[in-house]
């Protein structure tokens, strides 16, 4: 059952993707991610614990966007993925340092990315600033693996020398002036995933997250086969389904003469009333479900109807009897004439009542 969308997760909370039909944790890290970039409404996520160590570039040059890392995140990392969230993943503007000789801060447009160094809270002289401290920096900062606090890849290249990249060592910090040999690309840290998503998405109780579907078409509509003009019908419908359970309710519209639809009622019940005005020819009504993510099914359409329009004529003024009537006898009863506005009077009815009986 869904209790919320993925953008009104907290920053640091954990939601569940699956990996090879694993589901494993991921960090809510920034809602609205290089809003600049990409605009609104995409969420990052970054996964929990590195996935595995492996060379940042086995050329031992670090130029980020044609390193093996990237290569890995982008295809064999995003194969992992099941195929629902791969195709929610898409593409997302990253601020990076080309490297390779190139310290000219620009952007790149990867599914799945590294994060820099300035998104987990840390600076050198030596790095760029590439885009802007996480809110959950400090969270990030120390990787794990199976337990264990372990070292992971940033994408950030050192900007004096063309075979270093920055990584973070267990306890979070750059170990800047140790042992520079640690820092060549064609050394071995930790890789830990990141890429954004539809904010819209919806996560679980368990946390696990999928995307909305729109609620089923109402299986049926009805309206009286006879209408009135002047008169008020019942419309009724069949329930929606929805995958998710968040179905809201629904809408249903009316078109009068064959005209533009328009909206009678918007709620969860599955019948309303409506009052077809008199001079009416035809009306038609159809009822769609919406979703509380704003999802709409199809529409369901009824037949059209045409309307009657037909007033009952006036009563007759008046009613003339004999004052005093013999039994056995005949007696001439006469009446004034009825009006009928519409012109199709087509007589009358005489009814007689004897010793108060029917």
């Amino acid at each position: 059952m869904a209790t919320t969308t993925l953008g009104n997760k907290s920053t640091g909370s954990i939601i569940k993707l699956k990996e090879n039909g694993t589901l494993v944790d991921f960090y809510v890290a920034k809602h609205d991610y290089e809003s600049s970039l990409n605009g609104s409404g995409r969420t990052l996520v970054v996964r929990k614990d590195t996935y595995d160590d492996r060379v940042w570039d086995s050329g031992n040059v670090n130029a980020y966007a044609s390193s093996d890392l990237d290569s890995w995140f982008n295809s064999t990392y995003k194969n992992m993925l099941d195929a629902d969230i791969r195709s929610l993943i898409g593409t997302t503007k990253i601020r990076y340092t080309p490297g390779n000789g190139n310290n000219t801060v620009g952007t790149l447009e990867r599914a799945i990315f590294a994060l820099s160094l300035t998104e987990l809270g840390q600076s050198h002289t030596y790095a760029n600033t590439e885009g802007s401290a996480l809110p959950i920096a400090s969270t990030l900062r120390i990787a794990y693996r199976n337990g264990s606090a372990t070292t992971q890849w940033t994408r950030s290249p050192r900007t004096y020398y063309a075979s270093f990249a920055w990584w973070l060592n267990s306890g979070g910090g750059i170990d800047y002036g140790g042992n520079v040999s640690n820092d060549y690309c064609s050394n071995s840290s930790g890789s830990r995933p990141a890429f954004t998503l539809p904010s819209s998405l919806y996560v679980s109780d368990d946390g696990s997250v999928f995307q909305n579907t729109a609620p089923s078409t109402p299986a049926s509509i009805s309206v009286p086969s006879s209408i009135d003009g002047g008169s008020t019908i019942t419309v009724s419908w069949g329930t929606s389904t929805d995958a998710e359970g968040n179905l809201e309710g629904y809408i249903v519209e009316r078109q009068v003469d064959g005209g533009s639809w328009a909206q009678i009622y918007q709620g969860t019940a599955t019948s309303t009333t409506n009052t077809v005005a008199f001079g009416t020819n035809t009306v038609a009504y159809r009822v769609k479900a919406y979703d509380a993510a704003g999802l709409e099914s199809g529409w369901k359409t009824s037949s059209t109807v045409t309307v009657t329009n037909n007033r009952a004529p006036g009563a007759p003024g008046s009613l003339t009897v004999p004052a005093v009537v013999r039994g056995g006898s005949n007696l001439a009863i006469s009446w004034t004439a009825a009006s009928d506005s519409d012109g199709n009077l087509s007589g009358y009815e005489l009814e007689r009542q004897v010793d108060g009986g029917s």
